[in-house]
């Protein structure tokens, strides 16, 4: 192909190709621009606003949220209301949330990790406590998805209710989100052991599964 029937690009393409310097030097403008560009948005984002009534999680709960994602829930389950009106009217049918009854970044500032998830297979869960706080309902949801769900593909998970909680476990979860800024004390962390003594990993996610959304429900 000649010369003169080629486009800009493949005209540029062809006079660097082979040329190891002109390469690198094009490929690290095209870096630094792309860079450039994405830079502005990220320093006129401010600091997250944080919601006073959301707490972190109790010993109990921070144990679930290990089953949880120990389990891989967050593949089929997301965690994220979006703004969309069908959403919220799906997602807060008790009307609970208030004005705005969607997810606000003020709601995740002790997760770590995020467990949004993007696929769902399942239902989403971050108004749960709102939605079903029934705990034996859950119980018996995890024992046997079928008896509460006839058309559930959920798999069973019996065994959590068999498996008990290590309190040394949740202690040490506690103490490395405390050096990460999560505000538990010292006393929070020494009365983890008695609160999740003799505790099974189903008690554990079920009391997870209650405190998702519990905190920003308009009183």
């Amino acid at each position: 192909m000649s010369n003169e029937n080629l486009t800009w690009y493949e005209k540029l393409s062809h006079a660097v190709e082979g040329k190891a310097f002109k390469f690198t030097v094009f490929t690290t403008i095209a870096i630094l621009v792309g860079g450039l560009v994405e830079l502005p948005p990220f320093f006129m984002v401010g600091a997250v606003e944080r919601i006073p009534t959301v707490t972190p999680y109790a010993a109990l709960e921070l144990a679930g949220r290990d089953v949880y994602q120990q389990e891989g829930c967050f593949y089929c389950h997301t965690q994220v209301i979006r703004p969309f009106k069908w959403e919220t009217d799906r997602w807060d049918r008790n009307r609970e949330y208030g004005p705005e009854p969607y997810s606000k970044a003020g709601e995740f500032v002790y997760e770590h990790p995020f467990l949004w998830g993007s696929k769902r297979t399942g239902p989403d869960l971050a108004h749960e406590a709102s939605l079903n706080s029934n705990p034996a309902w859950h119980k018996q949801h995890l024992m046997n998805p079928r008896e509460t769900s006839p058309d559930s593909i959920m798999p069973a998970y019996p065994w959590l209710f068999e498996t008990k909680l290590d309190p040394a476990k949740v202690q040490a979860s506690m103490r490395a989100l405390k050096s990460i800024g999560v505000p538990y004390t010292d006393a929070d962390i020494q009365n983890a052991a008695q609160a999740t003594q003799g505790k099974t990993e189903g008690d554990a996610l079920i009391a997870y599964l209650l405190k998702l959304g519990r905190d920003t429900i308009v009183k």
